[in-house]
Parts: structure tokens; C-alpha cells; sequence
């Protein structure tokens, strides 16, 4: 470099608004209050020190005492159980020199779960020979609930949809199916021969109507069984509304001498809807108990409990079961038994589900023939 070159490199340098130092500092500085405005915090890991580094901001995130020394081979600590497998093949695919942009479950210093956007690049040194791996992760908690959330909402209402479809078709075709039967019977009146034919199809004309008035009172009491309730959630006793469902069912659970076992002491309140507690208690048992095993004293265990902070609702009985290999895809439908029953109608697991997907929840079901079923419900 010739005698200007230097001279001009030198007053650039002198005249720049701030020198290495000065530039530096300010930098640092600002990365430092961007990290912190989003929520991010840099995390990295040395292979050849085998240590793994948190800045400030990663150490807030995660909570971490102030005199926490990270090691590399807890990193997998800071994931929950179900992004551990992910984890691991990013890092690995990391370590090959495969950046990475994903999002994970993580947890805390306390182990509080919470969703982050994690950023990964490895890190080499002179010779390009990846010696680490550099990360930052952002909370995205917040909106990745919601997201979570808005997506289980559209797949309930999805859900929902398809049922409500399959029920209009399925009344609307039993409906028809009075009509028309209704309709040749008058035709057939019209071109009776004598009093006993006109009887007969007089009690014909009777079975019809019986038969469109039972449509009606069930479509009655789908239809009622969604309307209500929903702006009337409140705190709720689980052992003070399953005593109200067994005063209604006394005489049936005397009838069968039915062996009750209850245990609502882990979760012995909950906010829900009043109507459908009450409904889930009734129609679980009340299932329970018709179709008891012969050859057995019916029995049913009813118990709340706590996973991974949902809360649950289990019955279990020791009944005839139901063979989910032929049933499982219609266990839900409207108008679908599954023993012969005469009082059987088919709507009532049709209407429990509705109710619990309409507040979020899920039913989910496990049976043996001839051992039993158990219900699990999630409530919120």
C-alpha cells in the first residue's frame, strides 16, 4: 500500500464515528437489547471442550440459577420427552454441517414446558472443521399456544361438522323412510278390501307415528343437548353432581346390585359445564349397567386424576365390552348399538361426544368382549 493509501486509511479510521473499540461496545450492546426485546437467547456448544455456554438472556429464558454451569451432556434437559428424538437427529444432521430452523417444546430450569423457535448453524474453526454448535431460540410460547389451540378448535369443528352431516343425512333419511312408509299405507287404505285389512293398516299408521314421534324426541334431544350450558360453565363438585346422577339411577343401580367405586380426590372440582358432567356421569353408567356381563356382579371404578396438566375423567367397567376392531369407526355415529338391546337407541355416545369436544375435550375409548371398556375423557 502506497504512503496515500496508508494516510487516507488512517483519517477514515480517526474521522469514523466510532473506532474497533467504540463499535464493538456499541454492538454488543445492541444485540444484547434486540435479544432481549424478542425473547431470544444464545446457547452454544464446544465439542472439543465438551461445555456448553448460555448467554444472559438464554440463561432468563430458561431460568437457570446464577451459579448453573451448563454441561454438554445434560443439553437434552432443557427439551421436553417428546422433542428428545427431534432433538437428537438435528444435532446429529447439525454436527455434519446441516443448519437448522425448527420449533420445539422446551423446558425450563424447573421444568416448565414452553415452545420455542430454535436456530442452529455450526460453528468451525480455521481449518473449517466444525468444532460446535451455535444456537439461539426465541419463546414463542404464547403464540405457538394459540396456534395449537385455533388448530384444535378447527379439527373439533371439523369434527363437529361431520357428525352433525351424518346426522341430518341420517334423519332426514329416517324421516323420509316414515313418509313414504306413511304414504303407501293411506294408498293401501284407499283400496282396502274390508274391516280387518283397514285394521290392519290402521295399526300400521299407529307404528309409524310412534316410530316419527321417537325421531323427533331424539332429534329433540340432540338438538337440546348442544344449546345448553354454554354460557353457564361454573366450578363444579365431582362428588356432589355424581350424587345427584346416582339418585336418578337408584332404582337401576339396586335392580343390577351394582358395585360403585369412586375417587375424586385428585381433581375434586372442576369448571365445566354443570349439564354435561351431569350427562357424562349419567350416560356412562347408565351404559355401564345395561350391558353388565351375565355372569358377573356389575362393577364400575370412577376416578379424576391429572396428566401432564389436563385433567381426566375415567370409567371403567367389567361388562361385556364391545369388539372395536368391527366398531371403532362407528362408535360415535348416531343410531349404532352394538349388542341386542331393545331399549337400545344409539344416541347416546353420539350426544357425550358433542358435548365433550364442544368445550374442547376428548373421549377416548379402550375395550375387550367379555372383559370390559374403560372411557377416558380429557375435560379441558
Amino acid at each position: 500500500m502506497n504512503f496515500l493509501a496508508q494516510k487516507r486509511k488512517h483519517i477514515l479510521l480517526r474521522e469514523s464515528p466510532f473506532n474497533k473499540t467504540e463499535h464493538r461496545a456499541f454492538s454488543d450492546d445492541y444485540f444484547k437489547q434486540v435479544a432481549k426485546l424478542i425473547g431470544a437467547g444464545g446457547w452454544s456448544i464446544h465439542f472439543d471442550e465438551n461445555k456448553s455456554y448460555f448467554d444472559q438472556e438464554a440463561r432468563r429464558i430458561l431460568k437457570l440459577p446464577a451459579d448453573y454451569s451448563p454441561s454438554f451432556q445434560f443439553a437434552l434437559d432443557f427439551y421436553a420427552p417428546e422433542s428428545h428424538v427431534l432433538a437428537m437427529e438435528t444435532f446429529e444432521a447439525c454436527k455434519e454441517g446441516q443448519p437448522f430452523s425448527l420449533e420445539f417444546k422446551m423446558l425450563t430450569y424447573h421444568q416448565v414446558p414452553f415452545w420455542a423457535k430454535v436456530v442452529g448453524a455450526p460453528m468451525y474453526n480455521e481449518d473449517q472443521i466444525i468444532t460446535g454448535i451455535h444456537i439461539v431460540f426465541q419463546d414463542i410460547n404464547e403464540a405457538k399456544s394459540k396456534e395449537l389451540e385455533l388448530a384444535h378448535s378447527l379439527e373439533i369443528a371439523k369434527t363437529q361438522n361431520a357428525r352433525l352431516l351424518q346426522f341430518a343425512e341420517t334423519i332426514s333419511h329416517s324421516i323420509r323412510s316414515h313418509a313414504g312408509n306413511l304414504s303407501l299405507t293411506l294408498d293401501l287404505m284407499n283400496s282396502a278390501n274390508g274391516s280387518e285389512e283397514e285394521k290392519e293398516l290402521t295399526g300400521n299408521i299407529h307404528e309409524i307415528s310412534k316410530s316419527l314421534n321417537t325421531t323427533v324426541a331424539d332429534l329433540n334431544e340432540i338438538v337440546q343437548s348442544q344449546i345448553k350450558g354454554m354460557t353457564n360453565i361454573g366450578t363444579i363438585s365431582l362428588v356432589d353432581s355424581f350424587k345427584e346422577v346416582t339418585k336418578k339411577l337408584q332404582r337401576l343401580i339396586q335392580e343390577r346390585d351394582v358395585e360403585i367405586y369412586t375417587d375424586f380426590s385428585e381433581v375434586p372440582e372442576i369448571s365445566y359445564v354443570p349439564e354435561y358432567i351431569e350427562s357424562i356421569f349419567e350416560k356412562l353408567l347408565s351404559n355401564a349397567i345395561h350391558y353388565a356381563h351375565p355372569d358377573r356382579t356389575p362393577s364400575i371404578d370412577i376416578f379424576s386424576y391429572y396428566e401432564d396438566q389436563d385433567i381426566y375423567l375415567m370409567v371403567k367397567d367389567n361388562g361385556m365390552g364391545i369388539d372395536l376392531t368391527k366398531h371403532q369407526d362407528h362408535l360415535f355415529q348416531l343410531y349404532r348399538t352394538f349388542h341386542n338391546r331393545a331399549e337400545a337407541k344409539g344416541i347416546d355416545l353420539f350426544i357425550l361426544k358433542n358435548q365433550i369436544e364442544s368445550i374442547n375435550g376428548t373421549i377416548d375409548v379402550e375395550s375387550t368382549v367379555g372383559t370390559g371398556t374403560t372411557f377416558r375423557i380429557k375435560l379441558n
